[in-house]
């Protein structure tokens, strides 16, 4: 997972149908039941780890699997919990806005000749949305190892390599 993206996803072609995608999920939960746990409604499934095991930055992998013509397509994305992503995009919007209407602000304000020193927050405002990425790079790295197990637990129970973009 040293890719640059906030939430790692793939794409795979299945040998199976979908209902035994999820027998096979819903086997391997129960087998690993100490280290991974998750919720299955097809189509979709949640894979996370264990609660005694979770931290802050702790990954989950929600998969959608569907029937495509004359194959079974399986569409995974790993991201950390609900909580954390909102935090991060509540973030980034705040900025973002921010952003927008000082910058508006201050280039009109600049147009008509007037001061416009509104327009130094602009990169203060950068750089929190650097440091809001990093801090997100930061905890998927944290994440890493779990991130592994989540995958590995997917590709030993489908029987399947599968790559993630």
């Amino acid at each position: 997972m040293t890719s640059f993206r906030v939430r790692p996803r793939f794409t795979h072609s299945c040998t199976d149908s979908v209902p035994e995608i999820f027998n096979k999920l819903s086997d391997g939960l129960e087998k690993n039941k100490d280290k991974i746990n998750g919720i299955i409604h097809e189509p979709h499934a949640t894979i996370r780890i264990v609660h005694k095991n979770q931290h802050f930055w702790s990954p989950q992998l929600s998969l959608y699997v569907y029937h495509d013509d004359e194959r079974t397509l399986m569409k995974g994305r790993y991201g950390p919990h609900p909580s954390v992503w909102v935090i991060f995009l509540f973030a980034y919007s705040i900025l973002g806005l921010a952003f927008f209407f000082i910058s508006t602000v201050g280039l009109v304000r600049l147009s008509l000749h007037l001061e416009s020193q509104i327009l130094w927050v602009l990169p203060v405002l950068i750089i929190l949305a650097l440091i809001a990425y990093l801090v997100a790079q930061t905890g998927q790295k944290m994440g890493v190892e779990q991130t592994f197990t989540i995958h590995h637990f997917v590709e030993d129970t489908l029987g399947e390599k599968i790559h993630i973009s």
